[in-house]
């Protein structure tokens, strides 16, 4: 089966600054695929140039199979198939809802045909055909989102692509519009192209994540596995709190100043760094007697709650600095408590 969208090799630099440096990526049909990176590494210009708004220095864009843009290739952007969402939804502040929705779409925006393609796609995401009269004002950013997206949907568009498109609401809008949203367009069956710099999000939603630094991809894969099994160190942090612990690996397993840790993936013999998520360790209070140093135990330093979890700091002794360790937050032990810490699945040996 063809990807519906196929990135190769793609290059783009302005003003002698390289912003994009030799990208691949492939999208499978009716997948989400999240482009997630800081602020200036590349993730908006790679939509921007398979939107068809900018053409690359180099390197192919293939959508549904057909080149729409090379060096010397470049398909207008309304002949590409694609729908886009921006930030800020970029709705027509003169025209009502419906003919926003309408907007590009064939025949007269008042014929029936159109207005009932107009309900439909309100009803699409879950909206009332009574949205229709409204003007953008009128409507919380939630809803505008939806409105921006029903827009992107009206011609069918082969390919959607999303610019930071819940970025710009509230913490509990933007959960709640990000759930709508990804259920509309997985229902649809629509293959989606998704930039965002929350990490969280790009979790959460994608079957596929891709981590940009400075114009190129450090790793891509499903969230699990960018998650769990990152590429280098700078992949491990971006995505999340990590623990690092230095290590000797020995025959498939690592010794460290939590005992003896099983691996997620192979590893040569030698000295290295463990990775371990926090979630990954669970303490409890200590009944051990012993007063010195001993793999697997610690002192609690201070505690922050965070109403489901609560984070602990703990001195594990030595040289090692101060692990911290994220767990359920119903009797968490005490600070100066002495507790054991126990590691949940494998870690992963970075050098």
């Amino acid at each position: 089966m063809t990807d519906t969208l196929t990135v190769r090799g793609l290059t783009k630099t302005f003003t002698d600054h390289p912003v994009l440096d030799g990208v691949d990526l492939a999208l499978a049909p009716g997948s989400i695929t999240a482009v997630v990176g800081a602020s200036g590494c590349g993730k908006t210009t790679l939509l921007r140039l398979v939107a068809g708004f900018e053409a690359p220095d180099s390197g192919t864009v293939d959508i549904d199979g057909r080149r729409v843009a090379s060096a010397d290739t470049c398909v207008a952007p309304h002949r590409r198939s694609v729908g886009y969402v921006a930030q800020d939804g970029a709705l027509f502040p003169h025209l009502s809802v419906g003919a926003n929705i309408a907007y590009g779409l064939p025949g007269r925006a008042r014929s029936a045909a159109v207005r009932s393609r107009v309900a439909e796609l309100l009803e699409t995401v879950s909206l009332e055909p009574s949205f229709a009269d409204r003007r953008p004002h009128e409507l919380s950013g939630g809803q505008q989102q939806r409105v921006a997206l029903a827009r992107a949907m009206a011609r069918q568009p082969t390919l959607m692509l999303l610019d930071e498109p819940f970025s710009a609401l509230d913490t509990g809008l933007r959960a709640a519009t990000r759930k709508a949203v990804t259920k509309v367009l997985t229902d649809a069956g629509v293959t989606t192209l998704l930039v965002t710099h929350d990490q969280g999000e790009a979790l959460s939603v994608a079957d596929q994540v891709a981590v940009m630094r400075a114009g190129r991809f450090t790793c891509v894969g499903t969230p699990h596995q960018v998650y769990r099994r990152p590429a280098d160190r700078f992949t491990a942090e971006f995505l999340g709190d990590c623990v690092f612990l230095a290590c000797t690996v020995q025959s498939g397993t690592a010794e460290t100043a939590l005992g003896r840790i099983g691996l997620t993936a192979p590893a040569a013999d030698g000295p290295g760094t463990l990775m371990l998520r926090p979630e990954q360790l669970v303490a409890t209070e200590s009944t051990d007697a012993a007063s010195g140093p001993e793999p697997g135990i610690g002192t609690v330093l201070g505690t922050e709650f965070l109403g489901h979890d609560v984070l602990l700091t703990i001195d594990i002794g030595g040289d090692t600095a101060p692990i911290t360790v994220r767990q359920h937050s119903i009797d968490p032990p005490d600070v100066h408590t002495k507790v054991d810490i126990s590691v949940l699945g494998g870690g992963l040996v970075l050098r």
